[in-house]
């Protein structure tokens, strides 16, 4: 199985269970909670991922940390992911179960570039101009890359809408490329 497909796998199961008990957001809650324990401590993730730990070692460690903290789905998904050896796709399963949440209640996520980080004025106003285009209430993913110049690229609902400042060059220097040179003088 590839790694995209236990993502898949997981955060499916994770979403399955959690229809279960209606515990949607607790475990959304939870399953950050693993992840950034896990991102933030050195030790924690040598001990996931040292092959000498036995696995059933592993999944004590996970119960021992997070059992009283999290509910009892995350604790088990997390510590049959530690045992198998696949912490490092911890992060990527809870993104994934959070675009499976996303999607059940309706929010269409929009990925959003620019240059510099967005003020919360042109977030908002962002957010609203979406949401009406889209029909559906919108989750905004940022990222800043300088390499855009400036202006903003969005990713929503299947399109991409490109008003960056590299690609308006890149399109200005095609068609000046291609443009017909001289003339009489």
């Amino acid at each position: 199985m590839s790694a995209s497909e236990s993502v898949s796998t997981y955060a499916r199961a994770l979403y399955d269970l959690a229809a279960v008990s209606d515990a949607f957001d607790a475990v959304d809650e939870g399953l950050k909670a693993v992840v950034k324990a896990v991102r933030g401590n050195v030790d924690l993730r040598e001990a996931f991922l040292d092959a000498g730990v036995p696995a059933e070692k592993k999944r004590e460690i996970v119960r021992a940390i997070f059992g009283d903290a999290v509910v009892p789905e995350v604790v088990a998904i997390a510590g049959l992911m530690v045992e198998r050896g696949l912490t490092d796709l911890l992060g990527q399963v809870s993104s994934e179960y959070e675009r499976l949440l996303e999607e059940k209640r309706g929010v269409v996520v929009a990925e959003v570039t620019t240059a510099v980080p967005l003020s919360d004025a042109l977030r908002a106003r962002l957010v609203e101009k979406l949401a009406a285009a889209t029909g559906r209430t919108v989750s905004l993913r940022e990222h800043v890359d300088p390499a855009i110049v400036g202006g903003i690229v969005i990713k929503v609902a299947g399109r991409v809408l490109d008003g960056s400042v590299t690609t308006q060059l890149r399109e200005l220097r095609q068609v000046l490329s291609t443009a017909r040179q001289g003339g009489d003088a």
